[in-house]
């Protein structure tokens, strides 16, 4: 009897440990019904009054493959061969001969494509000098510089498919690369596959966006606080308790955050609903002040992005203006994220098509983290009358509507070659190096 009692306990102890495991996973799910089943507002108000315990049900739920939740899987690969193609500076009938049997080979060869090239102007005894790089580069330097511009490829690759399954809202995607040429997709619970295939495969769109001056995004951002208020989209309340000074959020605690916005931080819930009651937008929205740049928590974007979704509130914006988000995040030293929201004329000065090189390095001068960035002779002549007339102003480089950085024109720029200064890691500088490649992305997926 004895016996049985601890086996009874140790089942009992087991059958506790799985619901205690589960516990989250069901929770979720409830979670996940509950808010399938609101719209709108409704859905965005459960979301912040549950979006501690919604996140963190979220990450302790047992994570579902493909296999039980369904979705959809993709291979992508960087075509090489058109890669090839469209860098060649020249296309004569040799080349294209050559192309056609390098192409033909890759099909059912293991080597690297770039290698099958090399030893097809071999066998012609033609250098490879004549379609690519520099006169006075050999064949292994053009070779090595070929197969950069393949990785790197991918590296674009990488980065533009993060952001657009970001946007589509699929929850724990999964972006890997394979091999050299190779990225791996899985999207759970993803239905509509024709949709997210185009959306994978359509060609990145690069823009240079100079930003709105301070004060016009700062009243449109007014009149959309006021609208939804229910003031006068005239009212000159007193916005200055939501309009923080530069970098306040990068160096200062939330505490003083609350304290520039005239919140009680001791007051409990009521203060804060009150506020936000009077100031809907400026709720989720710190501006600063110099810049007109928004300031949102990554828990409270959602919510401004359904606020700037609405048709009453899209017709308050002027129609040469728009919104966008920056990539990233980022950490405050109050342990909270960021995103920024940059007010941006919608039209843009330049589009990446004019862009041949960009290169993240290092100044000399600073040690500092930097990127060179390089333009064809049209987008040089442009880019010199863009500068000149915008000197200290932001000028936005935005990938497929997203913000990635927006330095200061310090000075007319001629010759089509630029220095991006203020990055804060060798890291960023090198993931700007790669959105500035992808507008004028030379090997298209396949």
């Amino acid at each position: 009897m004895k016996k049985n009692r601890w086996k009874i306990i140790l089942i009992i102890i087991s059958i506790a440990g799985a619901f205690w495991y589960l516990y989250p996973t069901y929770k979720d799910m409830n979670y996940q019904k509950k808010l399938s089943e609101l719209r709108g507002e409704d859905s965005l108000r459960f979301i912040q009054q549950h979006i501690d315990d919604i996140q963190k049900v979220k990450q302790k739920r047992i994570k579902l493959g493909l296999d039980l939740q369904g979705g959809m899987y993709v291979a992508l690969e960087v075509d090489v061969i058109k890669m090839l193609d469209n860098l060649a500076k020249n296309k004569d009938e040799t080349f294209r001969q050559i192309l056609a049997e390098v192409k033909k080979e890759a099909v059912v060869s293991e080597e690297p494509v770039t290698s099958i090239l090399l030893r097809k102007f071999q066998e012609r005894g033609i250098r490879l000098s004549r379609y690519y790089g520099d006169i006075r580069q050999s064949d292994s330097e053009i070779i090595s510089e070929l197969e950069k511009q393949a990785r790197d490829a991918v590296d674009r690759a990488l980065e533009v498919i993060r952001n657009r399954v970001d946007k589509y809202g699929v929850a724990e995607p999964s972006i890997q690369k394979q091999g050299a040429n190779r990225i791996v997709v899985e999207l759970p619970g993803v239905k509509n596959r024709e949709e997210v295939r185009q959306l994978l495969q359509s060609t990145a769109v690069l823009e240079f966006k100079l930003l709105k001056p301070a004060d016009i995004a700062i009243k449109v951002m007014q009149s959309i606080d006021n609208y939804l208020a229910g003031k006068s989209i005239a009212d000159t309340t007193d916005t200055s308790r939501v309009i923080v000074k530069s970098d306040t959020l990068k160096k200062d605690t939330l505490k003083t955050i609350a304290s520039e916005l005239g919140v009680d931080t001791t007051a409990g819930l009521s203060e804060f609903e009150k506020f936000k009651k009077e100031h809907p937008f400026f709720a989720y929205v710190r501006v600063d002040e110099q810049t007109g740049i928004g300031f949102v928590m990554a828990r409270d974007k959602r919510m401004v992005e359904y606020i700037l979704s609405r048709p009453d509130v899209r017709n308050l914006i002027p129609s040469d203006f728009e919104f966008v988000w920056s990539a990233k995040p980022f950490t405050a030293r109050d342990g909270n994220q960021y995103y920024n929201l940059i007010a941006v004329k919608k039209d843009p000065e330049i589009t990446g098509k004019v862009i041949t090189e960009a290169r993240a390095t290092v100044d000399p001068n600073n040690n500092m983290p930097i990127v060179i960035m390089r333009m064809n002779s049209e987008g040089a002549r442009e880019w010199a009358r863009i500068t000149g007339a915008n000197i200290n102003k932001h000028i936005a480089i935005i990938l497929d509507g997203t913000a990635y950085s927006w330095p200061v024109v310090r000075t007319k720029i001629i010759g089509g070659s630029s220095q991006i200064e203020g990055l804060d890691s060798p890291e960023e500088a090198k993931l700007l190096e790669v959105v500035l490649k992808a507008g004028a992305l030379p090997a298209p997926l396949e």
